[in-house]
């Protein structure tokens, strides 16, 4: 369990963690922004960063086209960028725990950075774009799911969600296993959609990631069914997991009808958005599951420790 400096829990106010769920939400919609531009193709719209056109805002004649999607998630990401400073000082001047002070200054690094990637790509062009499409959809998500972790770890039902339950040390791990297999899906499927490879990596992906989370919520079913605090989670992954696969087959059957169209059209625009959306919302949905059997493998670790110590004394 996190603590701080001094040793002894010490959880930060309600304001702090309904902002971590403000920002997460923000990155939400950003990522939603980000699919918006690679499904309208709207990437090289704005040829220059990290201005617009020259200028911080732009005026109302420019805002037209595809340059409303890039300039959207420019702005979009700036408003990202700040509120995770925000956050970070937040948590840095009132959350008295070491580790806690040390991830949102993560985040906030992650953030930049996402931010150095996206300009990378704006200034190389259409060239660069299969290169950098990779690690801008890994830093991308990998910052969603910080920022998500921020919001359990800041929420007041952490502490005692850690205490309440004993997961063992296997499902702990599936669940691990579980965010690190979409995380690299949602990876495949971006280096899909700029070109980077072809589809077959993401298919193989997809039918790794059905098994990995088939085997950890039937495991969490068969040993923490009446943890609802677990339980809930694991089958709204499958749920999600379900909308996903059913996304997938659609957005791709829409991409191969729509080659030979002059431009991105629906309905494979609308599809391609929603499958990523989903995806980032299956990630979010295992950090939190991941985070509580983690969490309450820490606090048994802890009462195990302490027993012995008490009993000597």
């Amino acid at each position: 369990m996190l603590k701080s400096e001094s040793g002894i829990e010490n959880f930060p106010t309600r304001g702090l963690h309904r902002f971590a769920l403000v920002v997460a939400s923000l990155t939400l919609v950003l990522l939603v922004a980000g699919g918006l531009v690679t499904s309208n193709e709207a990437g090289d719209s704005v040829p220059d960063w990290p201005l617009s056109f020259g200028r911080w805002l732009i005026s109302s004649d420019y805002f037209v086209a595809n340059i409303r999607y890039e300039y959207s998630h420019r702005f979009i990401a700036g408003m990202v960028g700040l509120s995770t400073f925000i956050l970070a000082v937040w948590i840095w001047r009132s959350d008295g725990r070491a580790e806690m002070r040390k991830l949102g200054w993560i985040a906030f690094a992650a953030v930049v950075a996402q931010a150095l990637i996206g300009g990378v790509r704006v200034l190389t062009g259409e060239a660069g774009k299969p290169f950098i499409a990779v690690p801008h959809a890994l830093v991308a998500q990998s910052f969603f799911g910080t920022i998500v972790a921020i919001a359990v770890f800041t929420s007041h039902g952490w502490r005692e969600q850690t205490k309440s339950k004993t997961v063992d040390a296997r499902t702990a791990r599936l669940t691990l296993y579980s965010v690190g297999a979409v995380l690299v899906q949602l990876v495949l499927g971006a280096g899909f959609r700029h070109r980077a490879f072809g589809i077959i990596p993401h298919i193989i992906g997809a039918v790794i990631v059905a098994a990995i989370l088939l085997w950890t919520v039937m495991t969490i079913v068969a040993r923490h069914k009446e943890e609802r605090s677990l339980r809930r989670p694991a089958m709204t992954a499958i749920a999600l997991l379900i909308v996903q696969l059913g996304l997938g087959v659609g957005a791709y059957l829409a991409r191969m009808a729509s080659t030979g169209d002059p431009q991105p059209l629906e309905p494979m625009i609308s599809l391609t958005v929603a499958h990523l959306t989903i995806g980032a919302l299956l990630l979010a949905d295992l950090v939190v599951l991941m985070l509580r059997c983690h969490g309450s493998m820490s606090a048994r670790a802890e009462k195990t420790f302490a027993a012995p110590t008490a009993a000597v004394v």
